[in-house]
């Protein structure tokens, strides 16, 4: 072929490859995964935040499942219910090592007239405070039928109330959970939460420790920001693995082989591929439990009590915290 032909060929290859990369379809995911919890969030120019307050005395407080009962076997012995959503693996993927700062020991709700706020309280496990990695938030469905609508997160919360570490998810198209909310749906494709959820003036959430207690993450949600519900459901988030909005629920994405189970007597045991998560059933607000039956929410009988310290502890900076709580 003559010289002057190669280089036409070689300018037209090079036009196809530019053109082919400007086509390719962006990932969704990246949009709202781990990148979407960098704190960016930045009040308009001009307009002030909503601002909450100290949390009331807390209404009621969710016990969750204690890991760490059993964590020198690297096993848990109940709460991991992976076809019903519900899972109890506050450990790694395959080696099971325990991670305290991922399990959930109690949630409290508390509501003043601007505000709801949710106190999850975490394991201490013999080391020092404010060493929380993993991202926690309280997911709602506000529908009552199972499927999360609103999910509120953050990461690596302030001594502080701020704006700045949260983040709020909505899904736009109806699809977390899959046809069947809660129950797993093998070989559903959706998107998840698909949206982050704008901040400003008093639709708005912040997050902080625990001035008390720094084991335990507050997060305060606006009323504004929920639109007012008479009644909704709310439950517990920590997750020190996936943390992709976009692929919950996460029984949806993957079978129970995948997935793995923290569960000794299980044929999936160890965990594998769905590690470092911790969440809780749904507490109803607004109407009893056992009066709805929704997917997702705690049997009647679960313990609901009064949150009262019993056992003091210190750090080896001599620094106080609530290191076992009980009922009243």
């Amino acid at each position: 072929m003559p010289k002057p032909n190669k280089i036409f060929v070689w300018v037209l290859m090079l036009a196809w490859l530019i053109q082919a990369i400007a086509c390719a379809p962006k990932s969704k995911v990246s949009e709202v995964t781990t990148e979407a919890i960098e704190p960016t969030t930045e009040a308009p120019a001009g307009v002030e935040f909503l601002k909450p307050g100290e949390p009331p005395t807390a209404e009621r407080t969710l016990e969750d499942s204690n890991s760490s009962l059993k964590a020198s076997e690297k096993r848990t012995l109940s709460g991991d219910k992976f076809l019903e959503n519900l899972y109890e693996r506050p450990f790694t993927s395959k080696e099971m090592l325990y991670q305290p700062e991922l399990d959930i020991y109690t949630v409290d709700i508390a509501q003043d007239e601007n505000f709801f706020y949710f106190t999850i309280t975490l394991n201490p496990g013999g080391r020092e405070i404010n060493e929380l990695f993993g991202v926690y938030g309280i997911e709602f469905d506000r529908t009552k039928t199972g499927r999360g609508d609103l999910l509120v997160l953050t990461q690596k919360p302030e001594e502080e109330w701020s704006v700045d570490t949260i983040r709020a998810y909505v899904d736009t198209d109806g699809d977390v959970g899959g046809p069947k909310p809660m129950i797993a749906d093998a070989g559903f494709e959706g998107n998840g939460y698909d949206q982050q959820a704008g901040l400003a003036g008093d639709k708005v959430a912040w997050s902080r420790l625990s001035p008390e207690d720094g084991n335990a993450v507050q997060i305060a949600v606006s009323r504004a920001l929920m639109e007012n519900p008479e009644e909704f459901l709310w439950g517990a988030w920590a997750d020190g693995g996936l943390q992709d909005v976009t692929l919950l629920d996460y029984n949806d994405t993957m079978g129970p082989s995948k997935a793995g189970s923290p569960l000794r007597d299980d044929k999936n045991y160890p965990i594998k591929d769905l590690y470092s998560l911790d969440n809780t059933c749904r507490m109803p607000y607004g109407f009893e439990q056992g009066t709805e039956k929704v997917p997702g929410v705690c049997i009647t009988g679960v313990k609901i009590c009064e949150r009262v310290c019993i056992k003091w502890c210190y750090t080896p900076r001599q620094q106080k915290y609530c290191c076992e709580y009980g009922c009243n």
